[in-house]
This record gives structure tokens, sequence and C-alpha cells, in this order.
């Protein structure tokens, strides 16, 4: 075993830590450094006992994050404040063969040019999207537009229309990715644009992704749900009254919408996805919704095809709104 090395800006790692597991290790994880500081993380993740990636797919991966840097692996994103906590990161890591890996950003990059361009730009364009959910005059003013373009005179109703216009950009992005690429794209560093038309455009400018050998679905709720349907609504609601169970159900139709155009084995994929806690019994076996998504409260408006209310109901409502 060769000698450990000491580095100075490791100087709080335990002693008992920095022990050398790269010789002999016949499976040795392989991580792909992005971001500045590629020549400080190397020999430290090396001396955690990983292997550095070349092109191509990886266990692992460190990049640079707004304060400090971000590990991923297995699916998870740690975020590590500086080199100490990546070494620790990678040294906690365990061994042998993934599941879930790292995929070649450079597969990425190519999926959305060709699948998902309607909805999304692979450039550096816009603000940050969970600048989006996090800035309450940025999101009235986006409710605003919504409720200008098409004319309603309530901002619930065009909540609803906006989160449903962002929740299909999200389903398409990371679904086609998969679809086309074998790819769920990272979505943390997502970025939008608002038009004037009420447009919401969608924007990586640093392809990542996972690839995983086993059910896709954690990888898509987590990219999909958790990371920015979750807090979006949250926000949302605080700039319109409008209904939990109303944007969940709207999520839930665009995924079956944004599943249409794609092979009919991801339609099984879907059921599962559908399964979750938040889409759980939003729509029923044949796709009608339990909740109307108010877009027929509009000047020429009407229902969907899978609209819970029908004839009578809808017509004493527009009535009434009026």
């Amino acid at each position: 075993m060769r000698p450990v090395t000491s580095y100075p800006h490791e100087r709080e790692v335990d002693q008992g830590e920095a022990v050398d597991r790269t010789a002999g290790a016949r499976d040795t994880a392989t991580c792909r450094i992005t971001g500045r500081d590629s020549s400080v993380l190397g020999p430290v993740l090396i001396r955690a006992g990983l292997g550095i990636a070349g092109p191509g797919p990886a266990d692992v991966e460190v990049r640079s994050g707004r304060e400090g840097y971000v590990g991923l692996a297995d699916g998870r994103r740690t975020d590590l404040p500086d080199v100490t906590a990546v070494f620790r990161w990678a040294r906690a890591l365990p061994t042998g063969p993934r599941a879930i890996r790292r995929a070649d950003p450079a597969e990425i990059a190519a999926t959305p040019a060709s699948v998902i361009g309607a909805y999304l730009a692979v450039d550096d364009s816009g603000e940050p999207f969970d600048s989006f959910h996090d800035d309450p005059d940025a999101l009235a003013e986006a409710v605003r537009r919504v409720g200008a373009k098409f004319g309603m005179a309530e901002a619930r109703a065009a909540a609803s229309t906006l989160q449903f216009l962002v929740a299909a950009g999200l389903w398409s992005v990371a679904l086609g990715a998969l679809a086309r690429g074998g790819v769920v794209p990272d979505l943390d560093g997502l970025r939008y644009r608002l038009g004037e038309d009420a447009s919401v455009r969608l924007a990586l400018g640093e392809p990542g992704g996972w690839t995983t050998t086993d059910d896709p679905a954690p990888l898509l709720l987590s990219a999909v749900v958790e990371e920015h349907l979750k807090p979006f609504h949250a926000r949302l609601r605080t700039v319109a009254k409008v209904a939990e169970g109303l944007l969940w159900g709207n999520a839930a139709a665009a995924l079956r919408s944004a599943l249409r155009p794609l092979p009919a084995g991801l339609h099984d994929l879907g059921a599962r996805l559908l399964t979750t806690a938040e889409l759980r019994d939003t729509v029923s076996p044949d796709g009608a919704r339990r909740s109307c998504c108010l877009f027929y409260r509009t000047p020429t408006g009407h229902t969907c095809r899978t609209c819970p209310l029908v004839g009578a109901t809808v017509i004493r409502q527009r009535g009434h709104h009026a």
C-alpha cells in the first residue's frame, strides 16, 4: 500500500479515515468530476477509494454547487460544503456493483434536441426554476399573464392552467429522455423563461442524469414530484386560492398526456407512478378526473373529455360565474 499523502485542505479529516482503498480493488467505483476544482478533487476522491471516470457513464459524480459541492450517488443528491465533506461522503459510499449510475452527459445533451425540444432548451438562459417557486412576485406575474392570455377573471383558474403547463413540461422532459435515451434527467438545475404569451420555457444548462437497471419510478418521482411539484404547489397556493387536490389532479392528467406519444412499454410505468401518495385516486382507471381543472371558466373554455363536471352542472356554474 502506498503512503497516505496529507493535503492541507483535509486537515479536519480523522487520520483513522485516511486509508487508501484503491489498491487491488477490482470493484472500485468510478466518479465523474464536473465543474471547477477537478485538480483538487481528483486526488481527494482517489484517496477515498474512487477511480476518476473518463468519457461515458460513471458510478457516482461530484460537481460544483452554489455553495461548495454536490455529491450524486445511488439516485440521491447530497450537499457537501467543502472538500473535507467530499472526502467523507466518498469514503462512506458502499462498494460493489450499482443498479443506479450516472449517465453519459453526451447522450443526455443529445436527447432534448431530438425528442423534447418543444419543452426544453439546453442552455443557461432564464432564471433558476427553484427561484420561480421561491419568488411570490414572479409567480404572481406568471399567474397574471396566464389569466390575461385566456381572459380568466379568477386567479385560481389561471393558477391551475399555469401549473398544468409546468407539470406537462416536467413530465415530458423526464419521460421523453427516459423513452429515447434510457436516462432519468437531473432537473435540479432546471431554469425557466416566462414568455409574454404565458408560455413556460424550460432549460438545462449542464445536462446530467441517471441510468438504472431497476424500476425508474422512484427516480422520476424524486425529480418531478419531490424536487419541483411539491414546492411549486406550496408557493402557488400562497398567491391564488387553488385546491391542492386540483393541482395533483392536474399533475396526474399531465402525466397521462405526456405518456401518450411514448412507447406503449412506458404505460405500465405510468400506472406505477400514479400509485404514489400524491397522485393516487386523482384519476379513475378510465382516465376520468376526480377534480376539475377550471379551464371551462374562461370565456371560450370548455370541459375536457376527462372532466368530472358534465352537462347541467357546468351550465349552472357558468351562469353563477357570469
